[in-house]
C-alpha cells in the first residue's frame, strides 16, 4: 500500500517540478524582455527607488531554478549595476556587498556556460557565448576592488583582472559598449605606479572604450575622468571631459538611464576638483 502510495505521489511531485521550472522560465523571460524599458527610463530616482523589488524577484526565481543561466547573468548585470549607479557615492559597504552577490551569480552563470577553472572564470574557455557571465564576473570583481583597495585581500585580486579583460576583448569587444576595454582602463589607473600601473594605458583604453559601441555610452568617459584624469593628474581632461559629459544630448534608448546617471556623477566630481588635484 505504502509503495503504491509512493508510486502515485511520484508523478505529482515531478509534475509540480517541472510546473514550478516553466514558472520560473516565463517570469525570467518577462523580466529579461523588460530590461530595456528600465534602461530607457528617464528619471533615475525613480529607477533606484523600483529596482530592488526587481533584483529581490530575480534572487527569488534563483532559488527555485539555480540553473538558469540567462537569469544568472541578468541578477549579475542587475546587482552590480546597482552598486555602481546608485550606491558607490552614497555607501561604499553596501555597494561592495551588491557587486559581491552580482558576482557569485556571474560567477555561477559561467559555470553553467563550462567557463569555470578552480573555482574562477577561465579566460582560455572563454567564447562568445560565455562572455556576458565572464564579463559581469569582471566588471562586480573590479568594482569591488575599487572600493577596497586599502584591503590586501582586495588588492591581491588585481592580477587575476588583467588575462580576463584581454581575452574578453579578443573574443567580445563591442559587449555591453566596450565594457573590457573601460575595465582595463580602470585596472591600469587604479594599480599603483610601483604594482605596474601605468596612467598612459589607462587613457589608452578608456579611449578604446570610448569609440564604436561605446561612443554614445557616457560612463565610459566618466571613468576615464574619474580614474585616469585623476591618476595622472590631467587636469585639463577631467574638467573637459566631465563637462563634455553635462553638455551632451541624451537619446532615448537604452543608454537613457546610465547616461543620466553619469551626468549626475559628472557634475558632483567636478564639484570635487579642487580637491582632487
Amino acid at each position: 500500500m505504502k509503495k503504491a502510495f509512493l508510486c502515485a505521489l511520484l508523478p505529482l511531485l515531478l509534475a509540480g517540478c517541472s510546473l514550478n521550472k516553466m514558472a520560473v522560465k516565463t517570469t525570467s523571460g518577462i523580466i529579461q524582455n523588460g530590461m530595456p524599458a528600465v534602461f530607457r527610463e528617464r528619471d533615475p530616482q525613480f529607477a533606484k527607488d523600483a529596482l530592488p523589488a526587481n533584483l529581490q524577484l530575480m534572487s527569488m526565481l534563483l532559488e527555485n531554478d539555480p540553473s538558469d543561466a540567462a537569469l544568472l547573468t541578468a541578477a549579475a548585470q542587475g546587482f552590480c549595476g546597482y552598486a555602481f549607479l546608485f550606491l558607490e557615492d552614497e555607501n561604499e559597504a553596501r555597494a561592495s556587498a551588491f557587486y559581491e552577490k552580482g558576482g557569485a551569480y556571474a560567477l555561477r552563470a559561467a559555470a553553467r556556460a563550462g567557463a569555470l577553472k578552480d573555482g574562477e572564470v577561465d579566460p582560455a574557455a572563454l567564447t562568445q557565448a560565455s562572455a556576458p557571465a565572464a564579463f559581469w564576473r569582471l566588471f562586480c570583481r573590479s568594482g569591488f576592488i575599487n572600493l577596497n583597495r586599502t584591503e590586501p585581500d582586495a588588492i591581491a585580486e588585481l592580477p587575476k583582472i588583467l588575462p580576463l579583460a584581454e581575452k574578453l576583448i579578443a573574443v567580445r569587444p563591442d559587449y555591453y559598449y566596450n565594457g573590457a576595454y573601460a575595465v582595463l582602463g580602470a585596472y591600469h589607473a587604479i594599480r599603483p605606479r610601483l604594482m605596474g600601473g601605468d596612467p598612459e594605458k589607462a587613457k589608452l583604453n578608456f579611449d578604446a572604450a570610448a569609440k564604436g559601441a561605446g561612443e554614445g555610452f557616457l560612463l565610459n568617459r566618466y571613468m576615464a575622468a574619474a580614474m585616469y584624469a585623476v591618476a595622472a593628474q590631467d587636469a585639463d581632461f577631467f574638467e573637459k571631459t566631465l563637462n563634455d559629459i553635462l553638455s551632451s544630448e541624451l537619446r532615448d534608448d537604452e543608454t537613457r538611464l546610465p547616461n543620466e546617471v553619469a551626468k549626475l556623477k559628472a557634475k558632483k566630481l567636478l564639484e570635487k576638483k579642487d580637491e582632487l588635484f
